[in-house]
């Protein structure tokens, strides 16, 4: 795969809009909010799954996956995020009462178990299935990071959920090969105070932040955006300018090539 395909951008599920999940290559993605249906009879095809954190929305297919793949896989599914993360998983989720733990349950006729969590250190690069994924930490819960994704010596910066986070923009300015940032603006500006106690950006927020880059020279597309007020900030989104060199609101669908145009 050249591109990124992005196949769930909502910041609510929706009867047209799954949740964030983004295809990077063939055989991996990062996060799982929006896998089974879009995947259809291809799911098998899912090696590898980086997480940027543990909330329901990114992780909500994970479960279901593993039930499909316990029967009909003969290696381990991956599942990659830093430590707090992984941890919610094995407490809440793969516990034997939400789910059973498909941690220790082994793939029919294998001795591989089902799911193996793996725990990513911040700042190392990751390569998988020809490409090269970096965590670097966010501010939106302990356990929450972003990811550079490289490939062909070309980057995209992809935030997930944030709220304020210096070193997005430091990123950027350290690494001239990041073309694109994929950046959450979950709310309006007038709901600054939900946007602070939620971990989240809004139109205004994004402006402010965005005064930390010295390049102006990369492409900026928003996702995450909650639905009942998706034409706000959209509007506030254009009113202000944020998306930068031919960015957009991201849909369901959409590609992002890794090479920059």
């Amino acid at each position: 795969m050249e591109y990124i395909e992005f196949l769930g951008t909502g910041g609510t599920r929706t009867p047209t809009q799954g949740t964030t999940c983004l295809r990077v290559s063939d055989h991996c993605v990062i996060d799982a909010g929006n896998l089974i249906n879009t995947f259809g009879d291809d799911v098998f095809t899912i090696e590898h799954i980086f997480l940027t954190h543990s909330h329901l929305d990114h992780i909500i297919d994970i479960p279901f996956l593993a039930d499909l793949f316990v029967t009909q896989k003969s290696i381990s599914l991956k599942i990659y995020g830093l430590k707090a993360t992984l941890d919610d998983l094995r407490q809440f989720i793969f516990n034997h009462r939400v789910w059973p733990n498909f941690e220790e349950i082994a793939l029919i006729g294998h001795t591989n178990k089902t799911i193996e969590l793996i725990e990513l250190d911040l700042e190392k690069p990751y390569a998988v299935d020809g490409i090269t994924l970096t965590p670097f930490k966010t501010d939106h819960t302990e356990g929450s990071c972003g990811y550079m994704i490289e490939k062909n010596n070309s980057a995209i910066l992809f935030t997930a959920d944030t709220y304020k986070c210096s070193r997005i923009w430091e990123l950027i300015d350290e690494h001239p090969r990041i073309h694109t940032l994929i950046i959450e603006v979950s709310f309006p500006s007038g709901f600054a105070q939900l946007a602070f106690d939620s971990k989240h950006l809004t139109p205004a927020l994004l402006k402010e932040e965005l005064a930390q880059s010295k390049r102006s020279d990369f492409t900026i597309s928003a996702m995450h955006l909650k639905a009942l007020f998706k034409e706000t900030i959209v509007d506030e989104l254009n009113t202000l300018h944020l998306l930068r060199n031919g960015g957009k609101i991201l849909s369901d669908g959409d590609r992002t090539n890794y090479t920059q145009p």
